[in-house]
C-alpha cells in the first residue's frame, strides 16, 4: 500500500507542478520599455548620418539601454549599442548611426517611422511622436536629393569672374559665370531660386532649366554686396560665403529638391570683398 500511494502522490505532484509550470507567464507588458521617442540631430552633425534618438523614460523605475534605432521603410530596421541607464522620468539623446537610405522605397511616405528600444528585460518599437517623424523624413529627403543632384550635375565657377558698377541699386558687384556640368545622370535639372548672407548676396536668373540631353549650362550670376558695413558684422561673420542654389532634380512626382552649397573659390572672394568695400563707401557717402 505504501509503494501504491506513494506512486500516486508522486503522479498527482508531478501534474501540479508541471501545470504550474506550463501556465507560468512570460514577461508582462509592464516590464517592456516604458518610453516616449522623439528624434534630432545636432548643428555640428547636421549633413551626416549621426543622429539622436530621443528618449523620456515615462516609468517610475530605471531603465538601462542597450541598443536604440529606428524601423522605418526608408532606412529599414537598424539599432546603434547603447551603454545608458535613464532615471524614472528622465529624458537622454542616445547618439545612433543612419544607414545609407532606401531612396526607392515605395513604402517611405506612407510608413510610420518607429523609434527602437532594447533593454535587458524586452524592446520597444514605437512611433517616434510629431516632430520626430518630420525630422527623420526630412533628412532622409535631404540626403537622397543630394544624391541624385551628384548623380546628376556638378556646379562650378567659370574664370570670368569681375568686379562690375551700377548692379543692384547702382552699386558694385563681383559678376560671372556658374557652370552647371552633366555628369552620368539622366534626369532633368532646374535652379529654381538662389541666396546668400547678410554679407553677400548671390543672384541668378531663375528658373533655369537644364534638359538631359545638354551637357553644361552656364548661369549668368551676381554676388552683390549685403545690407552690413559695419565692423563687428564684417569681422565677426562665421558663415559669409555659405552661397546656395536650390535645384529641382527629376520630374513629377519623383522630383527632389536639394539645397546646394556654391562657396565661391580664393579669387572670387576677393571681388566680392572689393565690391563691398566699394559699396561701403558710396553708402557712408
Amino acid at each position: 500500500m505504501r509503494t501504491r500511494w506513494g506512486v500516486v502522490v508522486a503522479v498527482v505532484l508531478g501534474l501540479v507542478l508541471g501545470g504550474c509550470s506550463a501556465s507560468q507567464p512570460g514577461p508582462s507588458s509592464s516590464d517592456q520599455p516604458q518610453v516616449r521617442l522623439g528624434f534630432t540631430q545636432l548643428l555640428p552633425d547636421e549633413g551626416t548620418r549621426r543622429a539622436l534618438l530621443r528618449v523620456e523614460n515615462v516609468s517610475d523605475s530605471e531603465l538601462a539601454v542597450t541598443a536604440a534605432g529606428l524601423d522605418w521603410a526608408g532606412y529599414g530596421t537598424f539599432t546603434s549599442p547603447q551603454d545608458a541607464t535613464l532615471a524614472a522620468g528622465q529624458t537622454l539623446d542616445l547618439q545612433v548611426v543612419l544607414p545609407v537610405p532606401d531612396c526607392a522605397s515605395a513604402d517611405a511616405a506612407e510608413d510610420p517611422v518607429r523609434g527602437i528600444v532594447r533593454t535587458a528585460a524586452g524592446e520597444v518599437a514605437q512611433p517616434l511622436e510629431g516632430s520626430g517623424q518630420v525630422f527623420v523624413r526630412r533628412l532622409y529627403d535631404t540626403w537622397c536629393a543630394d544624391r541624385l543632384l551628384e548623380e546628376n550635375v556638378e556646379i562650378g565657377y567659370a574664370d570670368d569672374w569681375r568686379v562690375a558698377p551700377g548692379q543692384r541699386d547702382g552699386e558694385p558687384a563681383a559678376v560671372g559665370t556658374l557652370l552647371v556640368t552633366r555628369r552620368d545622370g539622366t534626369d532633368p535639372v532646374e535652379v529654381v531660386a538662389s541666396d546668400g548672407t547678410v554679407l553677400y548676396d548671390l543672384r541668378v536668373p531663375t528658373p533655369v532649366t537644364m534638359p538631359p540631353s545638354v551637357p553644361e549650362a552656364r548661369l549668368p550670376a551676381a554676388i552683390l554686396p549685403g545690407n552690413r558695413c559695419d565692423e563687428h558684422a564684417r569681422g565677426q561673420a562665421t558663415a559669409a560665403w555659405t552661397l546656395a542654389l536650390t535645384v529641382k532634380v527629376g520630374e513629377g512626382s519623383d522630383a527632389r529638391r536639394a539645397r546646394v552649397l556654391v562657396e565661391p573659390p580664393a579669387e572670387v572672394r576677393q571681388l566680392a570683398t572689393r565690391a563691398l568695400d566699394q559699396a561701403c563707401v558710396l553708402r557712408a557717402g
